[in-house]
């Protein structure tokens, strides 16, 4: 009896994981597992295109290449310049976008 539960709940699981996860509706992974981007309404097209394509992750990638590329502007340049918190809502500072724009940012 043991056995057929524990093979009805990994059946029923694999279901859930597979089933949903190629529904129409849900886009990406990231967006299924509930790690899409926070924001909504984005100031730059960076963030803005990289949300759209990978959600989170593909933002951070995409961050983390920009502060790299500011780096050789600036050394002092890091996340915390332009993020007062980074997970989970990554909120920025007022003149993050000033500094964005600063380094070259679109």
């Amino acid at each position: 009896m043991k056995t057929f539960s524990l093979l009805s709940l990994a059946a029923g699981l694999a279901l859930v994981v597979f089933g949903l996860g190629f529904s129409p509706g849900v886009q990406t992974a990231e967006a299924w597992w509930g790690r899409d981007c926070n924001r909504k309404e984005f100031k730059t097209e960076l963030v803005k295109d990289a949300c759209a394509k990978g959600g989170q992750s593909a933002a951070k990638k995409a961050m983390k290449k920009f502060v790299k590329a500011a780096k050789k502007q600036d050394s002092d340049v890091n996340c915390k310049s332009c993020h007062k918190n980074l997970t989970p809502k990554y909120e920025t500072k007022k003149d993050a976008l000033e500094l964005f724009k600063k380094f070259g940012g679109k």
